[in-house]
């Protein structure tokens, strides 16, 4: 009989549905969706295939709206100054909204898909800013550091841990994923030794904005 914990992992493996990830996109997933559908889409690429195409048409239809709305707008007031123009305005506008529409699916930078950011250790007044409400694929310089197995932490600026897991440094790199941060300010990512003993191996600064 399947325990509750292969129960909550295999929920990690199932694909989310229509309404799951309309959802997601729209920053209205509870706390347990939210981690089941992010974890999933990390290693989904259909799934990230989906939201980049539903992004599209959420974005694409707010901008259909939007445009419709200055097109009655417009209409009435061509009507109002000239009836023999009211078509041609309405005309020009239409062509603008589909531009607007293209335009928008050719530049959109899906919010789900991770952002790969490269971090050097803790100098100073040296912050690297990463972008809010996206993953993030860290690649951290581990120079001078002995290949090995680390574990690692994110905690904010009031030293409270946000994230917790382990990777791995092979060639003066060490290279981790972490799930979005949903709030700005300063984080501060920590490496030790495997075995968690003693001080930070090394220490690095971000800023989520």
């Amino acid at each position: 009989m399947p325990t509750d914990d292969m129960q909550h992992s295999d929920s990690y493996l199932e694909h989310p549905s229509e309404d799951a990830l309309e959802r997601f996109l729209l920053h209205r997933s509870n706390e347990e969706e939210l981690e089941t559908v992010e974890t999933h889409i990390l290693a989904c690429n259909s799934c990230v295939s989906r939201l980049e195409a539903m992004e599209i048409q959420i974005a694409a239809t707010k901008i259909a709206l939007s445009e419709l709305h200055q097109e009655k707008t417009a209409e009435e007031y061509a009507k109002a100054q000239n009836p023999r123009k009211s078509w041609f305005s309405f005309q020009k506008l239409s062509w603008a909204g589909a531009a607007a529409a293209l335009a928008l699916g050719m530049v959109v930078t899906p919010a789900f898909k991770p952002a790969d950011v490269n971090l050097s250790a803790y100098r100073g007044s040296e912050t690297t800013v990463v972008p809010e409400w996206r993953p993030l694929h860290l690649h951290l310089n581990a120079t001078d550091l002995a290949a090995n197995d680390v574990s690692a932490e994110v905690v904010d600026a009031d030293g409270n841990q946000v994230w917790k897991g382990s990777t791995s440094i092979k060639g003066n790199q060490a290279d981790l994923t972490l799930p979005r941060l949903t709030k700005s300010g300063s984080y501060l990512l920590r490496l030790y030794a495997a075995n968690g003993s003693g001080n930070p191996l090394r220490e690095y600064s971000f800023r989520t904005k």
